[in-house]
């Protein structure tokens, strides 16, 4: 068996060695605290800029809902206006409160369907001047599909703030190397009065 030799260090060397190791983990822990404190600034930031995003976004929806259902309640006065038959009108009425509705579990294309077939059974009613029933249908409609877009938007918007928070509490390293560093630094300066 072959032994290795143990060389026992002078004061000065041990303090040297002790000195350039905290030396060594501050400007590791600094480069990598920096980096991260970089970070989490950007995402700081993006977080403010979602969080105020959405709920823009979350107010502009409340009026588009609002503007869809005064636009219905304006098509239903001008339906009243036109006096068609009973079933006609009972059907476009129908179709009216189809297009406004608040059911949120419609997608797009099903209030696409509603809006066309509305629009049908209004152009095909036998009666007056229609157009400017049409034209109350259509701007329930535009608020709608407004309406709808935001909403996709700010769900979405959503899982990605949750997401960004998630990675807000992951940074908790930056708090561990920032007490590691002026631990190190602390060592460094008692280390150094020793020598």
């Amino acid at each position: 068996m072959q032994t290795e030799e143990i060389r026992i260090l002078e004061r000065n060397e041990l303090i040297s060695a002790v000195v350039e190791k905290h030396e060594r983990l501050i400007a590791e822990y600094q480069a990598e605290y920096d980096a991260l404190t970089t970070t989490s600034t950007a995402l700081d930031t993006e977080i403010e800029d979602l969080k105020k995003r959405i709920a823009e976004n979350e107010e502009k929806t409340e009026v588009d809902d609002e503007k869809k259902h005064h636009y219905g309640r304006d098509a239903e006065i001008e339906l009243e206006k036109l006096n068609l038959k009973p079933m006609d009108n009972d059907k476009i009425k129908a179709g009216i409160a189809a297009l406004t509705s608040s059911k949120i579990s419609d997608s797009a294309e099903e209030r696409k369907t509603v809006y066309d077939a509305l629009r049908t059974d209004i152009s095909g009613a036998e009666g007056g001047d229609k157009s400017a029933l049409l034209a109350k249908v259509d701007a329930a409609y535009q608020a709608y599909t407004e309406e709808h877009t935001l909403k996709e938007t700010t769900d979405a918007d959503k899982e990605l703030l949750s997401q960004k928070q998630g990675e807000v509490t992951e940074n908790r390293r930056a708090d561990w190397l920032f007490k590691r560093i002026d631990s190190h630094k602390e060592s460094l300066e008692y280390w150094k009065g020793m020598k």
